[in-house]
């Protein structure tokens, strides 16, 4: 038994039981009366905000019925200053108005401006529901609510929503707005917070004295706990820098091998081969096996090269990470169908070795990213240098969905072995969507010069 268990165990076990014994008739009480009124107040909420979300729709209403209604323009005109009302008559961060026509084309939605002039007819969430069918279908046979799941502006997750929406005949729009349920369940926890608080404020007569060794003795164990933690992060992110310096020296290793060795000899069996068939007839039966053996012996010579290359192109170490990043961009435009445009500021000895290694691997690991999961047409790399930082910009326009959501999603351990690289140099990276699309990585490294020879 630990240390650590055995202190638990004399001090805090004993008060615990004490305090679960005279509380529990207590909490098992509350419990029924929390989850009793809880559900009451929820109910009454929901009402309550429905109302409320009725009430928007008719300001709404109120707000285009000049245009709607009016005789004096022509329906293209008022309709396009319906449509800059009604982007204008958000409230909060999370709710706004949206307008679609019968036929699913988005025409208003301030706050996801990417789904403006498509049509999401077909769309289907999660949960199976075609939202914008069915919402079109409830606004047309009278108005009314209809939940479902959708993105939430200001945490970027999906849950659940209660919208309601209604028809205008006349231009075939379907008006709606709704609030995400996510908001009520807080509001009713705070509820349940506040019954839960005058509850513990009865308890805390009985249990004063027995919180009060509890909690001074939580801190002692606190502060070990969070001296151990951080002792074991700090090991943790050594040993990952360990990992990663050994990678790169095996890579590094390996490459060299490669094209020292196994490149040499391939390059001398082409040789030899090419002596051969310069002594051979043209009209000999070996001649045609002996081409062939060269061509197969050019391509293992180039794939090899590729190999030694992505492992650890020779290129960073002999003429710098400028020339490196140049290098890998044209690599990959070579063999893909988007362009690289490249432009790098030469940093000299700013960076140490390994430093420039990690920002060589962010931009590698970038490229593989775009040619994966992207129909990107250009990405832009861009490395700059200021008095005491190194810039590094990755640009594309890929167009599938959200740039962060699809890297999360798909990236996996490439995202973590970035910010782990980067961390440990003290620097920082960050994934930024670009409008209208397209994602953004920026690195700043602090400038940490390596004075034991001059690099690139």
């Amino acid at each position: 038994m630990t240390y650590r268990t055995k202190l638990i165990f004399i001090v805090l076990l004993p008060l615990i039981l004490i305090s679960a014994a005279t509380i529990f008739v207590v909490n098992f009480q509350s419990a029924r009366l929390t989850k009793s009124q809880g559900a009451i107040i929820e109910k009454m909420y929901l009402e309550l905000k429905q109302a409320e979300l009725k009430n928007y729709i008719q300001l709404a209403r109120g707000a285009v019925a000049p245009m709607y209604n009016s005789t004096l323009k022509s329906e293209r005109q008022a309709k396009h200053e319906a449509t800059k009302i009604l982007r204008r008559m958000s409230y909060g961060a999370d709710n706004y108005f949206f307008v679609f026509d019968d036929q699913g084309t988005n025409i208003v939605n301030p706050r996801f401006t990417y789904l403006v002039g498509n049509n999401w007819l077909g769309l289907k969430t999660d949960d199976g529901k075609q939202v914008i069918s069915d919402l079109i279908k409830v606004a047309k046979d009278g108005g009314g609510f209809y939940e479902h799941s959708w993105l939430k502006p200001s945490t970027g997750q999906y849950v659940d929503k209660l919208d309601y929406a209604i028809y205008f005949p006349k231009w075939n729009w379907m008006l709606g707005t709704g609030i995400y349920l996510d908001d009520v369940a807080q509001r009713v926890g705070s509820v349940q917070g506040e019954m839960q608080n005058s509850i513990k404020q009865t308890r805390l007569v009985l249990l004063l004295l027995s919180i009060g060794a509890i909690i001074v003795t939580s801190i002692i164990l606190g502060g070990v706990q969070l001296s151990e933690q951080r002792l074991a992060d700090g090991k943790l992110k050594a040993l990952a820098t360990r990992l990663v310096d050994i990678q790169e020296n095996e890579r590094k290793r390996v490459s060299r091998e490669l094209h020292d060795s196994i490149s040499q000899l391939l390059v001398s069996a082409r040789y030899g081969i090419e002596t051969a068939q310069s002594n051979t007839r043209r009209s000999s039966k070996v001649y045609q096996p002996i081409e062939k053996s060269m061509q197969a012996l050019d391509t293992a010579i180039n794939e090899v090269r590729r190999i030694s290359m992505d492992l650890r192109p020779s290129v960073l170490d002999d003429m710098g990470l400028a020339a490196a990043i140049k290098g890998l961009g044209a690599e990959f435009k070579s063999h893909n169908n988007f362009d690289v445009a490249v432009h790098t500021d030469t940093v000299h000895n700013l960076l140490s070795d390994k430093a420039k290694t990690a920002l060589y691997r962010v931009v590698q690991e970038a490229l593989t990213n775009v040619t994966k999961h992207t129909n990107a047409q250009n990405v832009s790399v861009k490395l700059t240098k200021e008095r005491r930082r190194i810039h590094l910009d990755i640009t594309d326009d890929g167009t599938d969905q959200s740039g962060i959501t699809k890297l999360k999603n798909t990236a996996g351990l490439g995202i973590r072995n970035m910010q782990e690289r980067i961390d440990s140099f003290g620097g920082s990276i960050r994934f930024s969507d670009i409008k209208p699309h397209g994602l953004k990585i920026s690195v700043t490294l602090p400038i940490e010069r390596d004075r034991s020879k001059s690099s690139y």
